[in-house]
């Protein structure tokens, strides 16, 4: 599976509800962080991945802010190449 279909993949699962764990977002962010580092993606991405912490409050992401960084970024990882 190529980087792109594998992040894509995992992206899915997060947004299923199948597995929204921190785990999860570490392994989405390193794919995006070793193959896509100066893609719109990344840009759009990296601060929610990195402050992702399910039930810690603001400043951080919970799932739900979690899923619309997400959604948000669809179109952009659509043109990854």
């Amino acid at each position: 599976m190529n980087a792109k279909a594998e992040l894509l993949s995992l992206i899915d699962v997060f947004l299923s509800g199948e597995d929204q764990s921190i785990s999860l977002i570490n392994s989405i962010e390193g794919i995006l962080v070793e193959n896509f580092p100066e893609s719109l993606a990344f840009e759009e991405l990296a601060e929610p991945l990195s402050l992702f912490r399910p039930g810690c409050g603001s400043p951080y992401y919970d799932v739900q802010d979690m899923r619309e960084a997400l959604q948000e970024a669809s179109d952009s990882l659509n043109y990854l190449e």
